[in-house]
């Protein structure tokens, strides 16, 4: 993942204590959400004898890359948004789902997360490209990892074959999938603008924070110590 250390979302991110980084899944799709990605490390992390230089051993089967796929449409945008706003002022306070909410009106964070992962090649559409961002992030935080650099394009290869093997995940309709997608979008967001914000100024406790938040979000949620694995040329594997 490319450097993001650009003050993004300025407001949101004076707005926010560390538990910005605290923000859970929304929507109907949650528990198909935490299966999927937990299967998505478990199955990375086999790939434990693999270095850097290696390559991830060939599929089985060629993975169908349209079940990674949607079509939005703008009422799910739209209650994906009100659910995520309502949820920061449940926990933050009017003042933070504020700043959110003119945020998003100005552009709306689907537009703002693709600006940011574009050199990465994850593109809005695919949910695999949503996922694979959100976990390269949270890697970043957890390891305070900012002025590191890595391939985004085999961790989201990754995830393609985890949800390509996930009868839940294949019965999903399009509209769950772009709900999980743009809530991720939306943690992404907030996430990165918070850390941005600590890396800039300088804010080494706000960064052991955020670190300490992602670690423990990660282990709880989904039984991962985003410190036990690494970026490779192979996706994700264990250190």
């Amino acid at each position: 993942m490319r450097k993001t250390v650009s003050v993004f979302l300025a407001l949101v991110a004076m707005a926010f204590p560390a538990q910005a980084q605290d923000y859970p899944f929304q929507g109907f799709a949650t528990d198909v959400t935490m299966n999927t990605l937990h299967s998505t490390m478990l199955n990375a992390t086999i790939q434990s004898s693999l270095d850097d230089a290696s390559p991830a051993p060939a599929s089985a089967t060629p993975i169908d890359r349209t079940l990674s796929l949607y079509t939005a449409t703008p009422d799910v945008s739209a209650r994906a948004q009100e659910q995520f706003i309502a949820f920061v002022e449940e926990t933050s306070g009017a003042p933070g789902a504020d700043a959110v909410r003119k945020q998003f009106a100005k552009r709306s964070p689907v537009e703002s997360w693709a600006e940011l992962v574009a050199a990465d090649g994850l593109l809005p559409g695919d949910a695999a490209d949503a996922i694979a961002g959100y976990w390269a992030l949270n890697w970043i935080i957890a390891n305070s990892a900012h002025d590191q650099t890595f391939p985004t394009a085999p961790i989201a290869e990754q995830v393609r074959a985890s949800l390509a093997s996930d009868a839940q995940w294949i019965a999903l309709s399009d509209a769950q999938k772009q709900e999980l997608s743009e809530v991720l979008m939306m943690n992404f967001l907030l996430q990165q603008a918070v850390y941005s914000d600590a890396v800039v100024t300088g804010n080494g406790q706000m960064i052991s924070a955020l670190g300490e938040a992602a670690i423990t979000r990660f282990s709880t949620e989904m039984g991962v110590d985003l410190r036990a694995i690494q970026p490779s040329s192979s996706g994700f594997i264990a250190r």
